[in-house]
């Protein structure tokens, strides 16, 4: 009579990334440059906020980016 074959190992969960943890990250450090038109309103800061939201859309979107690209 024949052995039954070991049981297959069980297979260990994957994390999944942080994303987020990554958008409260985001959420935390874009609150510093609007509150700072909020509360100084200049031409300066107005710049300094957007420009950050700017940068951080292009991190983001090159972020998701390598993620997604790495799946195929």
């Amino acid at each position: 009579m024949a052995a039954h074959p070991a049981p297959a190992p069980e297979s260990q969960p994957v994390p999944e990334f942080p994303l987020l943890a990554i958008f409260a990250g985001l959420i935390v450090v874009a609150m510093v440059p609007i509150c700072l038109v909020i509360a100084a309103p200049s031409t300066v800061t107005l710049i300094a906020a957007l420009a950050t939201v700017a940068g951080f859309a292009v991190a983001l979107t090159a972020l998701l980016a390598r993620l997604i690209g790495t799946e195929s």
